[in-house]
C-alpha cells in the first residue's frame, strides 16, 4: 500500500498470495528429474501469506517466527463440493530449525469478462385495471412439488394498483394488510426498485401480459411446509414458466410476501430481494431469440449472492443480511458457500449459509467493481463456472484471496487494497456487533485441533509462538475434502485476548452471564463491546423476541469496572442479565471485541450452554 506507515505496512504483502520459488537443480547434478518447488529461507515475513502445499489430504510446513513471540494465523479450507463433514485434524509443536515451506501451485488469472449484454427496453406504463379478484396457488404443504395436493388455492383482492407493479392481498388477510403497507408498497416498487433495475440489471419477464408486476400478500407464508417454515418473501421460477399448468405454475409475473410485514426498510428490502430472483429467473432460463425457454436457473448460493447484493445496490437497510453475517462469522466451518438447491439439500432456513455466500459476492464486487452484478445474471454459464468465466479467476484462488479478507478487513482502519470496500466485517452492521470470523487458539506441544467442516467452508486457527523459536504445524484430513491451507505470521505486538464466559440460573428464571476477559501478551486494549446471541439463528429469528445483546461504552465499563484491559491483565465482569433470553435460546456465542494500543481492532469468543437444549 503506497505511502503506508510502518504499523499498517504488515497488512499489505498478503497481497502477494501465490507466490511460488522456482524450481532449481542441484550444482553440478546431471539429474533432469523435475524438483518439488521450495523457497528462499527468507520468505517468512509479518502479513505475508504463504499458499501450502497439500498432498492426498495432509499439509506439514514449519514456520520462523519474523519476530520474537509472532504467533501464526493458518487457515484451513475445504474446497470440496460435497457437503461434508470432513474431520480435520491440526497439530502444532515447537522446533529450534525449520525448513522451507513446499508452496502450492501458483494464482492463474484470466481475463475478466465484465461486459453484459444490453439491457431490454423499458415498456410504457399501462393504464389498464387489473381484475379486482384472482386466484392464485401456493405450495402451502411439505412434501413433493410435482404433487398437485401440495398446493393450496386462495382468493387474492386487488387492493393496490401502481405503473409497474399490483398488490393482491390473501381474501383471508384484508385486516391484516393495512393501507401503509399498500402505499410503501407501490411507492418502493414503481419509484426505486423497478427502475433501479431496470437500468442496472433488467426486468423480470412479463409473463401474463399485463403490463405490471405482482405481489401477492398471504399470512400463510408463518406456515408453509406443513407449518415447518415462515418466511417474509419468495419467487417461485414455476410462477414465471407458462410452460406449467395450474396449479403448479400461476404463469404470472409475481412475489409471495408475508401478511405480516409493515411498512419499513425491511420491507422495501425483500422487495429489492425479490425482484432480484424475478429478474435472475428470467434472465437466466428465457434465452432463446424470441424468449422461449432454453436454459436453466442460477445454482441456489449464487442466486442468493446476487439478491442480497442487490439489497446493497438499494440500500434500504442490511436488515436481511445482518444476523445472516454475524451467524457465519461466528462458525464459519459450518456453513457451505457453495450449495447448488438449499431446498434439496435441506438448508432452506440456514442463515449462516447466506451470510457466507453474501460475504464472499460483496468481495469479489468490492473487488471488480459495480459491472460485476450484471454481468453474473445475465451470462448464460451458472455458478462457479459463472463467476470464473466473469472474473477470470480461478475459483479455488478466490477464495483463498477471500478467506484471507475476511480475517485481516478491519483489523486497521487502512483497509488492504484486496480487502473489503463497501462493509466493515469488524464493526456493527445495523446494530448486531461483528468481529471478523471466529479464530481457535492452538498451543505449540499443547494438544491438537480437531474439527469438523462442511465442503467450501474455512476453519481458522492462531498458533502461539514457541520459544524455540519456529514452530512445525501437520493438518490432515481426507483427501476428498480437497484442503487448501494458508499460512500468515502475525506482528508480536498484536492483542491476543481470551474470553471465558458462564451462566447462572436465579430462582426467578432469569439468566445472567458472567464473563472473564484476559490479554495473554503484554499489549494494552480498551475495550469496545461484549456483544451475544444465538449460536445458530432460529428458521424465523425476527419472529423471536430474543435476536441479539451487547454493552457498549459505559454500560460496558458498568459491567467490569473499566473499559481498560492492561497487558497480561484479566477482566472479570459483574452479573449481566440477558434479558429476553430463556434456555431454549440457546447455545449462545459471546464476542469481546476491543482495539489494541497500536489500533488494531481484536477479538475474543465463547461458546456457552444455556441447560435447555
Amino acid at each position: 500500500m503506497k505511502g503506508a506507515s510502518a504499523r499498517h505496512r504488515w497488512l499489505s504483502p498478503w497481497l502477494a498470495l501465490g507466490l511460488v520459488a522456482l524450481a532449481t537443480l542441484q550444482a553440478g547434478s546431471q539429474d533432469l528429474r523435475p524438483v518439488r518447488p521450495s523457497s528462499p529461507p527468507s520468505i517468512w515475513g509479518v502479513g505475508r501469506p504463504l499458499a501450502m502445499e497439500v498432498d492426498g489430504g495432509r499439509s506439514q510446513f514449519q514456520v520462523k517466527a519474523p519476530e520474537p513471540g509472532s504467533r501464526t494465523l493458518v487457515v484451513v479450507s475445504a474446497l470440496s463440493g460435497s457437503a461434508g463433514p470432513y474431520p480435520i485434524r491440526l497439530t502444532a509443536r515447537g522446533v529450534t530449525e525449520s525448513r522451507p515451506p513446499l508452496l502450492a501451485p501458483a494464482e492463474k488469472r484470466g481475463k475478466a469478462n465484465l461486459v453484459a449484454p444490453s439491457l431490454p427496453a423499458v415498456a410504457a406504463p399501462v393504464d389498464t385495471m387489473p381484475p379486482h379478484e384472482r386466484k392464485f396457488y401456493v405450495l402451502a404443504r411439505d412434501g413433493d412439488v410435482a404433487s398437485a395436493s401440495n398446493y393450496l388455492a386462495i382468493t387474492g383482492q386487488l387492493r393496490a394498483v401502481g405503473e409497474r407493479v399490483q398488490v393482491y392481498v390473501d381474501s383471508l388477510d384484508g385486516a391484516r394488510v393495512g393501507e401503509p403497507v399498500l402505499r410503501d408498497l407501490v411507492a418502493t416498487f414503481d419509484q426505486q426498485v423497478f427502475p433501479v433495475a431496470a437500468k442496472t440489471i433488467g426486468q423480470a419477464r412479463d409473463v401474463d401480459g399485463d403490463g405490471r408486476f405482482t405481489i401477492l400478500m398471504s399470512s400463510w407464508l408463518t406456515r408453509l411446509a406443513g407449518g415447518r417454515h415462515t418466511v417474509d418473501g419468495f419467487v417461485r421460477g414455476a410462477d414465471l414458466d407458462p410452460g406449467f399448468a395450474a396449479p403448479f405454475s400461476n404463469r404470472c409475473d409475481m412475489m409471495y410476501l408475508n401478511a405480516s410485514l409493515q411498512a419499513d426498510p425491511y420491507l422495501r428490502t425483500i422487495v429489492a430481494h425479490e425482484y432480484t430472483h424475478a429478474v435472475t429467473y428470467s434472465a437466466k432460463t428465457f434465452t432463446g431469440p424470441v424468449g422461449e425457454r432454453l436454459g436453466a436457473d442460477e445454482e441456489g448460493w449464487l442466486d442468493e449472492a446476487l439478491a442480497h447484493l442487490c439489497e446493497d445496490l438499494h440500500g434500504f437497510s442490511r436488515s436481511n443480511l445482518d444476523y445472516r453475517i454475524s451467524a457465519f462469522l461466528s462458525n464459519p466451518e459450518r456453513y457451505r458457500l457453495v450449495v447448488e438447491d438449499y431446498y434439496t439439500a435441506d438448508l432452506f432456513r440456514s442463515h449462516g449459509n447466506r451470510g457466507s455466500t453474501y460475504l464472499f459476492l460483496r468481495w469479489c464486487a468490492d473487488r471488480y467493481g459495480p459491472a460485476l452484478l450484471p454481468a453474473l445474471i445475465r451470462s448464460p454459464r451458472h455458478g462457479i463456472e459463472n463467476l470464473e468465466a466473469v472474473t477470470g479467476a480461478r475459483f479455488a484462488d478466490l477464495y483463498r484471496q477471500w478467506s484471507l479478507a475476511l480475517y485481516f478487513s478491519g483489523i486497521e482502519k487502512a483497509a488492504p487494497s484486496d480487502g473489503y470496500r463497501t462493509l466493515d466485517v469488524r464493526a456493527s452492521v445495523d446494530g448486531w456487533q461483528l468481529a471478523g470470523p471466529r479464530t481457535s487458539r492452538v498451543v505449540p506441544d499443547g494438544g491438537s485441533e480437531t474439527w469438523s467442516a462442511a465442503g467450501t467452508s474455512s476453519h481458522y486457527i492462531v498458533v502461539d509462538a514457541s520459544p524455540l523459536g519456529a514452530i512445525d504445524v501437520e493438518i490432515t484430513g481426507p483427501a476428498e475434502a480437497d484442503l487448501q491451507v494458508t499460512a500468515v505470521p502475525l506482528p508480536a505486538a498484536l492483542a491476543n485476548l481470551d474470553l471465558r464466559a458462564g451462566i447462572e440460573a436465579r430462582s426467578g428464571g432469569e439468566l445472567y452471564l458472567r464473563a472473564e476477559i484476559r490479554e495473554r501478551d503484554g499489549t494494552p486494549t480498551t475495550l469496545s463491546a461484549l456483544a451475544w446471541e444465538p449460536l445458530v439463528p432460529a428458521s424465523s429469528p425476527h419472529g423471536l423476541t430474543f435476536r441479539r445483546g451487547k454493552l457498549e461504552t459505559t454500560a460496558l465499563v458498568a459491567a467490569f469496572g473499566t473499559s481498560a484491559l492492561p497487558g497480561r491483565g484479566t477482566l472479570h465482569s459483574r452479573p449481566i442479565r440477558l434479558e429476553g433470553v430463556s434456555k431454549s435460546s440457546g447455545p449462545l456465542i459471546v464476542k469481546a471485541i476491543g482495539t489494541d494500543r497500536h489500533g488494531r481492532r481484536v477479538a475474543a469468543w465463547a461458546e456457552v450452554a444455556l441447560g435447555g437444549e
